[in-house]
C-alpha cells in the first residue's frame, strides 16, 4: 500500500508518478518490486477520476498525461532490458524443438 491518501486520487497520482519516475531512474527497481501495486493505483485513480467535480478532474489532467507518458517510457525500458537480457537456451525446450523436428516426442522412441 502506497503512503499517499486513497481517497485522493491527487496524492495517489502523485505518489504513482514518484514511483515511475524511481523506476526509470533506476532501472534495477524495476525487478526488486519497486512498482508492486502500481496497478490497483492507478486502476483506484481512473476511478475515482469520473466522480470528481469536472474543475478537480480537469486539473488532473496534466498529471495524467504525464503519468501516462512515464507508463509508455517504462514499458519500453522493460521490453529493452528484456531483450537485452535474454535468458540462455533453454536445454529442455532445445530437446523438445530437436524431438519435434526428427519426428520423436522427446522419449527415445526405438
Amino acid at each position: 500500500m502506497t503512503a499517499a491518501n486513497p481517497e485522493n486520487p491527487a496524492e495517489r497520482l502523485a505518489s504513482v508518478r514518484a514511483r515511475l519516475e524511481a523506476a526509470l531512474k533506476e532501472p534495477s527497481s524495476i525487478i526488486s518490486g519497486a512498482l508492486i501495486g502500481l496497478e490497483t493505483d492507478v486502476a483506484s485513480v481512473c476511478t475515482a477520476i469520473p466522480n470528481l467535480p469536472p474543475k478537480e478532474a480537469h486539473a488532473l489532467a496534466p498529471e495524467m498525461k504525464h503519468v501516462i507518458g512515464l507508463l509508455e517510457l517504462l514499458s519500453e525500458v522493460m521490453a529493452k532490458k528484456a531483450a537485452e537480457e535474454a535468458p540462455p537456451a533453454d536445454s529442455a525446450n532445445l530437446r523438445r524443438k530437436a524431438a519435434a523436428a526428427y519426428g520423436g516426442k522427446g522419449h527415445g522412441n526405438g
